[in-house]
């Protein structure tokens, strides 16, 4: 159920990001909150439902976007959230400097893998260019949200499983 409303906060920030950033025409210099929610879910709980919830948030990221193939970005997502199933173990994810690196190097990878998935199902695709000399700047500005974005997915989930255990303690009354 956690999981539920960290896609929800993922989809308000989303919400907010998408024309807030238009406006100011810095859309392409947003911070992917969609892989910060999968590296969290794959960092924080078991293996189907990290999945599941970077597939949820994905989805509403292909919703948002509006040049990429559809599917796109939900690939991307659960990829992140295996890869963050993977790296649970070996990295401090709970720590900012390990955090930040980790976002930054899987913000750099899911470039790596748009471009690849772009090449083989938008074979109209003509902006590669554009794409490598952003993804830098993506990483580096996804790499100083990621604490932010944790800490809030942090507080969310500890309010949750407070009200989860007080209803518990309730029921056994």
């Amino acid at each position: 159920m956690k999981e539920l409303v960290w896609i929800l906060v993922s989809y308000a920030l989303l919400a907010i990001e998408s024309p807030l950033l238009g406006h100011l025409d810095s859309q392409f210099y947003a911070p992917d909150i969609a892989l910060l929610t999968a590296l969290y879910a794959g960092s924080r709980t078991p293996m189907l439902r990290a999945v599941a919830t970077a597939f949820a948030i994905g989805l509403i990221k292909d919703g948002l976007a509006t040049s990429v193939p559809i599917g796109l970005n939900t690939e991307i997502a659960v990829l992140i959230a295996l890869t963050a199933q993977l790296l649970e173990r070996r990295v401090d994810l709970r720590s900012p400097v390990p955090l930040m690196a980790t976002a930054a190097a899987l913000s750099l990878l899911s470039t790596g893998v748009f471009l690849a998935l772009e090449a083989i199902f938008h074979r109209s695709f003509n902006s590669y260019g554009d794409v490598l000399r952003m993804a830098l700047p993506l990483a580096l500005i996804t790499m100083l949200v990621a604490p932010v974005q944790f800490a809030l997915l942090n507080r969310v989930t500890r309010r949750f499983e407070a009200r989860e255990r007080a209803g518990a303690i309730f029921l056994r009354r």
